[in-house]
């Protein structure tokens, strides 16, 4: 928004900085500096005034308060007064009613009405004329100019009817409702506009007279031979304005100010510079006033209690009470010290004060957030607590992605499982599924058209019961190793791949203490953890029990100092029957009780298919904090796990 540096400075007795020094302490201290123009015996400063300062910096009054705080400049005292009431009551001439439904929505929070009588129309006089150019509004006559003025300079959006053109005998109405559907109104422009039943409006008792808060209307608008004018000046709800606006595709400067909230406050104000400059420039008289106030609105500030402790730990300042209170009354607010809290009363019109946040942060845009020096945190932090089950979670997505699948997100109502809707979308998705897998295979169908492998993996809730009333839910987790057709010989190794994608997982999770056993049917192998079984594995699918499986990790952090003695590797090769499970084999050798053996893996297996037998590959990593390992004394703890594998039956050392 533009604004004049001659107008502002009609609003002090002092002589204002240069402009280039207001424009850029505006800036600093209040709002982003669009541009400084200058014109031919002014400047125009343009500043981007953001929605949380609408309600007080989209006018002249408002910018001029910020001035005299940042620059500590007393302001004149441009509050008007009452003119004093020369044509009569208003009583008998004029009614404002408004509909039960608007009040009851509190879509109109602020209605003033004042007639003024013997109005001289005409041309505006040069001073009025001047502002109003040096912002660019073109000058219509001196009624027109006067709305546009005080709007300007308060804010507070007013409008001006002729009153002879309102319907009726007298008493006339200028009431507020809403309109009818599709309800016509020509606006002052010659424009017209198609009403709905959201929008409110001005009306005579007859006809809509103007789109409320956005645009008079042709038929009630002042003209050269209007003598008797009545001065509005109304608040009405922003979401209200707002919405009819955006329908419209109508903008203008009154709905500008009241989409951001116009304070109730500067009602009164405005509507008495507006009687006084009729009287002044048009020659009239005017009658008193008749409002309606909606008693839910604030219009006296609010109270906020904080204390200089709070406001210098957040801006690492050392400020004392004293400098504290003289900020936040050069912002015009009014403070009290009650022991070591601060209670301020904030402005009426800032309507963006409302927390004690916004306290703290006007004391430190008045100080200068430049004047802020770099100051070393002196208080401790205490680190978050980690959520392990959000935690396994991402490490389990990652970790997943890392190995080639595509995480899948599927809708958790279906259709016949045990958990019944109350009130079903439709016949097909009327209960909870109780399962992962099912919605995974169908996905997985579906991307066959994409590749041949398509791996796809899910964790969400399932549910899978009611018990006495409660229905039995968990977050579970599912995958598929998707492909088109799966021999029979391809099985084997299929399942060796998921299991391998499981085992890399619970590795990457430190998950420890899964037992694999035999499954039936469909269903290769079963997970148990911790005598709890966790769930079932297929040739390539898994549905496992997520939060057994979180539950299962130990999340200490334990810290070994490296040995600085060099490792011992020795490795052994194993026939065993073809049925004997790696798990068994690898038991077998923990019994053995190895010392000083900091790891054992499977590095190989074989199938000797003709012998009905299989080949096992195991390394043994020793390693000592104390000493180095000799080949001698490494080789006797080996001959103690060839003695065990010899041992057994249907074993045989490679």
């Amino acid at each position: 928004m533009k604004f004049s540096y001659n107008w502002l400075q009609d609003f002090f007795e002092e002589t204002l900085p240069d402009a280039e020094v207001v424009a850029e302490k505006l800036g600093l201290h209040s709002f982003e500096l669009e541009e400084l123009e200058k014109t031919d015996n002014d400047y125009l400063i343009d500043i981007d005034v953001l929605p949380n300062r609408s309600s007080d910096c989209l006018c002249y009054m408002g910018i001029a308060q910020e001035i005299s705080t940042i620059f500590e400049l007393p302001l004149k005292n441009y509050a008007p007064k009452q003119p004093a009431q020369t044509a009569g009551s208003i009583d008998g001439l004029l009614t404002t009613p408004i509909s039960d439904a608007v009040i009851k929505n509190s879509d109109v929070h602020v209605v003033s009405a004042q007639i003024a009588t013997d109005v001289t129309v005409a041309q505006s006089p040069e001073w009025l004329q001047t502002k109003l150019e040096s912002i660019g509004q073109k000058s219509i006559n001196n009624v027109v100019d006067i709305t546009n003025y005080v709007m300007h300079v308060t804010g507070q959006p007013v409008h001006a009817f002729d009153y002879d053109k309102l319907s009726g005998q007298s008493p006339k109405q200028l009431g507020i409702r809403y309109a009818e559907n599709g309800e016509e109104l020509t606006d002052l422009t010659g424009a017209q506009h198609t009403l709905s039943e959201s929008m409110m409006v001005l009306h005579d008792g007859n006809r809509a007279l103007d789109v409320a808060g956005i645009k008079g209307g042709l038929d009630s608008g002042v003209s050269d031979e209007t003598k008797t004018v009545v001065l509005s000046a109304c608040v009405f709800d922003y979401l209200s304005v707002r919405q009819t606006s955006r329908a419209l595709k109508l903008q203008t400067d009154a709905s500008k100010r009241f989409e951001n909230e116009v304070p109730v406050v500067k009602n009164n104000m405005a509507m008495d510079l507006f009687a006084q400059l009729l009287i002044d420039e048009a020659g009239a008289q005017v009658t008193d006033k008749i409002r309606y106030d909606d008693e839910t609105q604030n219009n006296t500030g609010l109270e906020i209690q904080l204390t200089a402790q709070e406001i210098n730990s957040v801006l690492g300042l050392d400020m004392t009470e004293s400098e504290i209170t003289a900020i936040l009354e050069r912002v015009y607010c009014q403070v009290q010290l009650e022991g070591s809290n601060f209670v301020v009363t904030t402005p009426p019109e800032r309507l963006d004060l409302q927390i004690k946040q916004d306290i703290i942060e006007e004391v430190g845009r008045i100080y200068g957030y430049y004047n802020m020096q770099p100051k070393a945190i002196s208080e401790g932090f205490n680190l978050p607590q980690t959520n392990t089950f959000i935690d396994v979670r991402n490490r389990t997505v990652d970790s997943l992605v890392q190995l080639g699948f595509y995480q899948a997100n599927s809708r958790s109502i279906t259709n016949n499982t045990q958990v019944e809707l109350a009130n079903p979308f439709n016949s097909d998705a009327t209960t909870m599924r109780n399962n992962l897998l099912d919605s995974l295979q169908r996905r997985v169908e579906r991307n066959f058209v994409h590749t041949e492998t398509p791996c796809f993996f899910e964790i969400g809730k399932v549910f899978t019961g009611v018990v006495d009333g409660v229905v039995q839910e968990h977050w579970s987790f599912a995958g598929v190793l998707g492909r088109k057709k799966i021999k029979e010989k391809q099985k084997n190794d299929l399942f060796l791949q998921t299991k391998g994608v499981l085992e890399t997982l619970f590795e990457l999770l430190s998950v420890q203490g899964i037992k694999w056993k035999d499954g039936q049917g469909d269903t290769t192998a079963i997970l148990e953890i911790n005598g709890n079984i966790l769930g079932s594995v297929g040739v390539n699918w898994w549905e496992l029990n997520f939060e057994e499986l979180v539950a299962a990790i130990d999340t200490t952090v334990s810290y070994v100092k490296p040995s600085k003695y060099p490792k011992m590797d020795r490795d052994v090769a194993v026939f065993v029957p073809m049925n004997a499970k790696i798990q068994d084999v690898r038991e077998l050798i923990d019994s053995v009780g190895v010392e000083k053996c900091i790891s054992v893996d499977l590095f190989d297996v074989f199938e000797d298919k003709e012998n009905n037998r299989k080949s096992l590959g195991f390394r043994f990593v020793f390693q000592c904090y104390t000493e180095t390992l000799s080949d001698e004394w490494t080789n006797g703890q080996m001959d103690k796990v060839y003695k065990k594998l010899s041992e057994q039956d249907g074993f045989e050392i490679r």
